[in-house]
C-alpha cells in the first residue's frame, strides 16, 4: 500500500484560490442581493435591445453612449411612465371599488329577482335562489382583488425609496449594458468555461425564449388588457383602468385570459339591465380580444422558441410569488433558462455518446 501523497504546492494554491473565490462571491452576493433583481432585468432588457441599439449607434456615427441615452429616454417615455400612470389610476379606482362593494351587495340583495328572471325559464326558482348568491360571491371577489391592489399601493408607498433606487439601478446598468460590444449575457456565459459554440447556442436559445415570452406573452397581455379596459370604459363599467390591469395579469395565464374578465363584465351589465352594453362587451370579447392572440403571436414571436403553456403558468405564478410584479418577466425567463440548460446538457450527453 502506497503512502498518502502530500499536497503539492500547486494543489494548495488552487485550493486557496478556490476558497477565496467562494468566500468573496458569498460576501458580494449578500452585499448586492437586494439589487440583483433590477440588475437581472437590465441584463435581459439589454440583451434584447442590444441589436436595435447597435443599429441606432451606427446611424449616429458609432456614438454608442448617445444611442443608449436615446434608447433609455424612449423606454422611459413609452413604457415606464405610462405603466406607472396606469397602475396609479388602477389602484385609485381599486380603492373606490373596495369601498363601494358593500353598497353593491346591498343593491343586489334588494333587487326584485322574481321580476327580472323570465317566467319561461324552466328552473326559475333555482335561478332566483342561486343568482343573488353568485353575485354576492362576485362582489367578494372584487373586494378581495381591490384590497390586494390597495395593499400593494401601501407597500409601494412605504418602500418608495427602495423602488426608485431599483429603478435607478436598472436604468444605470442598462445604459452601460447597451454600450458593450458583446451582449452582457454572452459575456457571463464565457465564465462558465463551456466551449464557444455551446456558449453561442445557450445565448441564442435563452434570447429566443426571452423574446418569445416577452413579445408573445407580455406584449399581447398588455394589448388585450388595453382593449378590454377600453370596452369597459365605453360600456360604463366602473373602474375600467383597474379591470384593464386585472385583464393584463389574467392574459398572461394560459386558459384564463382577458375574455374571462370581459364575460364577467357582460354578466354584470346584464344584471344591471343594460342588455345592449352586455351584448356589446360579450361580442367584443369573443370577436376581438380572443382573436388578438392568434393574430399577433405568429407576427411577434416568429421563429423564436416558445415555452409550453404549463411552464408559463407555473413560472409566472411562482415568479409573482417570489419577485412580485417583476416576476411576470423573471419567472418565465428563468424557466426558459432552466429548460435551455437541461436541453443543452441532454444534447451534449447524446452527442458525446455517439460514435465518432
Amino acid at each position: 500500500m502506497k503512502p498518502a501523497q502530500p499536497f503539492s504546492a500547486e494543489s494548495l494554491r488552487w485550493t486557496a484560490l478556490l476558497a477565496a473565490t467562494v468566500l468573496i462571491s458569498v460576501v458580494v452576493f449578500n452585499m448586492t442581493r437586494g439589487l440583483l433583481e433590477p440588475l437581472v432585468l437590465a441584463a435581459i432588457t439589454g440583451a434584447m435591445v442590444h441589436p436595435m441599439n447597435a443599429r441606432l449607434a451606427d446611424r449616429l456615427g458609432g456614438r454608442r453612449s448617445v444611442a443608449s441615452g436615446i434608447s433609455l429616454v424612449l423606454m422611459l417615455l413609452l413604457v415606464i411612465l405610462p405603466l406607472i400612470g396606469l397602475i396609479a389610476v388602477a389602484v385609485s379606482q381599486a380603492d373606490s371599488m373596495a369601498r363601494g362593494v358593500g353598497q353593491l351587495a346591498i343593491r343586489f340583495n334588494e333587487t326584485d329577482w322574481d321580476r327580472m328572471v323570465p317566467d319561461w325559464l324552466p328552473w326559475k326558482g333555482r335561478v332566483e335562489d342561486l343568482w343573488p348568491r353568485v353575485l354576492n360571491k362576485l362582489g367578494d371577489l372584487i373586494q378581495a382583488m381591490a384590497a390586494f391592489f390597495v395593499s400593494s399601493l401601501s407597500s409601494m408607498t412605504l418602500g418608495a425609496a427602495t423602488f426608485f433606487l431599483k429603478l435607478f439601478v436598472f436604468f444605470y446598468s442598462l445604459f452601460f449594458f447597451l454600450q458593450m460590444d458583446t451582449p452582457i449575457l454572452l459575456q457571463l456565459l464565457r465564465f462558465t468555461g463551456l466551449a464557444p459554440e455551446t456558449q453561442e447556442t445557450l445565448n441564442d436559445r435563452i434570447m429566443s425564449i426571452s423574446r418569445a415570452t416577452i413579445k408573445g406573452t407580455l406584449l399581447i397581455a398588455i394589448i388585450q388588457g388595453a382593449l378590454g379596459g377600453a370596452a369597459f370604459w365605453a360600456a360604463g363599467v366602473p373602474g375600467s383602468a383597474f379591470w384593464a390591469v386585472v385583464m393584463m395579469v389574467f392574459a398572461v395565464l394560459p386558459a384564463l385570459g382577458a375574455p374571462f374578465v370581459l364575460f364577467g363584465g357582460a354578466i354584470y351589465l346584464g344584471a344591471k339591465g343594460d342588455y345592449a352594453a352586455a351584448v356589446g362587451v360579450a361580442v367584443w370579447a369573443a370577436a376581438v380580444v380572443s382573436t388578438i392572440d392568434n393574430l399577433l403571436r405568429p407576427v411577434l414571436v416568429g421563429r423564436d422558441a416558445r415555452l409550453h403553456d404549463i411552464i408559463i403558468l407555473v413560472s409566472t405564478l411562482g415568479g409573482l410569488a417570489m419577485f412580485g410584479a417583476s416576476g411576470m418577466i423573471l419567472g418565465p425567463v428563468l424557466a426558459g433558462l432552466f429548460v435551455t440548460i437541461w436541453t443543452t446538457l441532454a444534447e451534449s450527453i447524446q452527442s458525446a455518446g455517439e460514435p465518432q
